[in-house]
């Protein structure tokens, strides 16, 4: 490689340390600090209102000064793998969870990203919503497949509720089951579940038909009325059916 291309290389490096890091990297040499200046408010708008578009909860807690100050930290630490503004919400998430240091930080924090990035995913997964209704058929007997577009999510805290009025000091004593449904108006759905439900949830979408979720579930439970528990889950799958969350699989 010629002298001239290595530094022209070392230049490039120099500009894109500078924009990330400006007070502790200085410009290459021969630009003018007031173009300099276009491209670092240039490079920091961006990142700053992608993440703010894609976490308006998290934005909210900070003030100004801290926000500005967390964006920076990101550009500075984190090194993005895809140019894509899609995808830097959920580089800003490998950021918090790896690269963050900060005490004052709430504890909740890296789940509330989590929870917050999901409904930025799935507006833009390329699944399209189907739904597969119920012929004359007993919903028990029949094996499912979840949906593409249906996410059963499990936190400490409940960082659907969380605001700048809420934001809880310790994890909830039990944990918060939230299912995330794209429907068929291409809208984000969030719905709360229980334990049990959540539980109904996961084993059929691992293969178990109806009966046999249910059968694990008095078990596990050791429930004394076994037909209270397979007519609540009856009606989940019925709903479930409906709302496109489960599929019903029938090679």
């Amino acid at each position: 490689m010629s002298h001239t291309a290595d530094s022209f290389k070392a230049t490039q490096y120099r500009f894109a340390a500078h924009i990330r890091n400006p007070e502790a990297e200085p410009a290459p040499e021969h630009i003018e600090d007031r173009r300099m200046a276009i491209y670092r408010d240039l490079f920091f708008n961006n990142i700053n209102g992608t993440l703010q578009n894609a976490f308006p909860v998290i934005r909210s807690l900070f003030t100004e000064d801290q926000w500005q100050a967390m964006v920076r930290d990101f550009m500075v630490k984190h090194h993005c793998k895809t140019p894509l503004f899609v995808e830097i919400a959920r580089e800003f998430m490998a950021y918090l969870e790896a690269e963050r240091l900060s005490d004052s930080d709430p504890a909740f924090l890296r789940e509330l990203a989590h929870y917050e990035w999901v409904e930025l995913a799935l507006s833009i997964h390329e699944a399209e919503f189907t739904r597969t209704p119920l012929a004359d058929e007993d919903c028990l007997v029949l094996n499912y497949q979840q949906s593409q577009l249906a996410w059963l999510l499990v936190y400490q805290y409940p960082v659907h509720q969380i605001s700048i009025e809420n934001q809880p000091d310790s994890p909830n004593d039990a944990p918060v089951c939230l299912l995330v449904l794209r429907n068929e108006n291409d809208e984000i759905k969030f719905i709360e579940l229980n334990p049990v439900s959540a539980r109904l949830l996961e084993l059929l979408s691992q293969g178990l038909s109806g009966h046999e979720a249910v059968q694990e579930i008095v078990e596990a439970m050791q429930h004394a009325q076994p037909e209270v528990v397979e007519q609540g889950a009856r009606q989940l799958i019925e709903d479930w059916i409906d709302r496109g969350i489960l599929l019903i699989n029938r090679q």
